[in-house]
């Protein structure tokens, strides 16, 4: 296929599927979803704009809750919400909705201070009173199948493979519906000893676009999921198979909490869990990225769109959150962003294999410092050489620290790492 076809036959099929009703129906004896699942986030510092002002709902938390209040079906029985010590009009917000009638309450865990995302996480799983736990950030829509399609397809997956204990659900960034189509082994892919992985959660695997799309079953419709190896921040899992896996490894240390995603993965497929991925868009969870300004692309067809639980056009929920700030979520300036990155990821590949973290750190000073390559999406101009080789060789130093003293030699690593790319020696 050319692009152009790829992409209208992408187009075509996004239009088919979203205007097919879905048939989601419990499945007896495996799983009782009615009001069997919790759905968690962890906020802080997503409400700037004073409710009392007129604005509550301009804060993208109320754009989480109230798509997640408008949920198909009755899969929901709660929503968690752990405040992580916000310090803007957060606590207000959760008050508003705390005290909303209906079947599902919000329920505000609040921290008195900034404990950082994984800490939030795990206390929220703490407060969630059901066996399954739906994931996603404060700052997404999220669609109306969102629940009841993730429980369905963890149900059904059971079915045929007992391992399967995790659903990854697409997301989007700043758009509404996936405009990539990229290999099916391109997506959720996590390699330790090469330090290769891709999340890719946006994108739609090309597969699915020759021929028919394959579908989980015939009842529901839903496309069928695939095997990753790595997943992100918007899924649904068991919280025993969970705990089997240690919960989420503690990431206090980087603000950015960009490592998550690499630890939880590790450790659940290490605990023996199934992961899978979901690419069909009626279960998405597009993503606002609040605070960053980014080098996102945008598409005119999704800015004009109404947002039918909001009551507003995706223009304004894109213009909202492309203001920058970084006392928010896990947004941080981008020179720390930089650093964070190299140094979080050194720190999980080198304690999971030292070929891993030699091959990110040199791979990393080939692509950051010398090619000037920024692969995250949130930093909108590259830094200066002198700022690459900075936070190059700061995170490699603060990594290296985080993984010291245990089994690997960090240092003997690091030695070798500095000797093949001629960079002067770091010393932990």
């Amino acid at each position: 296929m050319t692009l152009t076809t790829t992409t209208a036959t992408l187009d075509r099929l996004v239009t088919d599927l979203t205007a097919t009703p879905l048939d989601l129906t419990t499945v007896a004896g495996s799983h009782r979803t009615r009001r069997g699942v919790s759905a968690l986030l962890t906020t802080y510092n997503r409400c700037p704009f004073d409710p009392a002002a007129g604005r509550l709902r301009d804060n993208p938390l109320t754009w989480a809750l109230d798509t997640l209040l408008a949920q198909a079906g009755d899969t929901l029985a709660e929503i968690v919400v752990v405040d992580d010590g916000s310090t803007d009009h957060t606590g207000d917000v959760l008050d508003h909705y705390a005290a909303l009638p209906g079947d599902v309450p919000v329920r505000p865990v609040r921290l008195a201070g900034n404990a950082g995302m994984t800490v939030g996480r795990n206390i929220a799983v703490e407060a969630a009173s059901c066996d399954w736990l739906l994931f996603g950030d404060d700052d997404c829509l999220f669609s109306p199948h969102y629940a009841a399609g993730a429980a369905h397809t963890l149900t059904r997956l059971r079915d045929h493979d007992r391992k399967a204990g995790l659903v990854m659900l697409p997301f989007y960034y700043r758009a509404l519906r996936p405009r990539d189509v990229v290999d099916q082994d391109e997506i959720g892919r996590l390699h330790l000893t090469t330090a290769r992985f891709s999340t890719r959660f946006h994108a739609f695997p090309a597969p699915y676009l020759h021929g028919p799309a394959p579908r989980l079953d015939t009842a529901s419709g839903l496309l069928a999921p695939l095997p990753v190896q790595l997943v992100g921040g918007t899924f649904l899992t068991d919280r025993r198979l969970l705990a089997r896996a240690g919960g989420f490894a503690d990431q206090t240390r980087w603000r950015s909490a960009y490592a998550e995603a690499l630890h939880l993965s590790a450790d659940l497929t290490r605990a023996g869990v199934g992961l899978y991925f979901t690419p069909d868009p009626r279960l998405s969870a597009p993503h606002l990225k609040f605070g960053a300004v980014g080098r996102f692309p945008l598409h005119p067809d999704d800015l004009d769109t109404v947002v039918p639980v909001l009551d507003r056009p995706f223009a304004d929920l894109v213009a909202l959150s492309s203001v920058p700030r970084t006392n928010t979520g896990a947004r941080v300036p981008d020179r720390r962003l930089l650093t964070e990155m190299v140094g979080s990821f050194f720190a999980f590949f080198v304690a999971h294999s030292p070929a891993g973290g030699h091959a990110w750190a040199t791979r990393m000073h080939r692509e950051l410092v010398i090619d000037a390559t920024v692969h995250s999406l949130t930093i909108t101009r590259p830094p200066n050489l002198a700022e690459r080789r900075a936070a190059w060789h700061d995170g490699l130093t603060a990594g290296g620290r985080a993984a010291n003293g245990g089994v690997i030699d960090v240092q003997a690593v690091l030695d070798d790492v500095t000797r093949t790319v001629g960079e002067p020696r770091i010393l932990l």
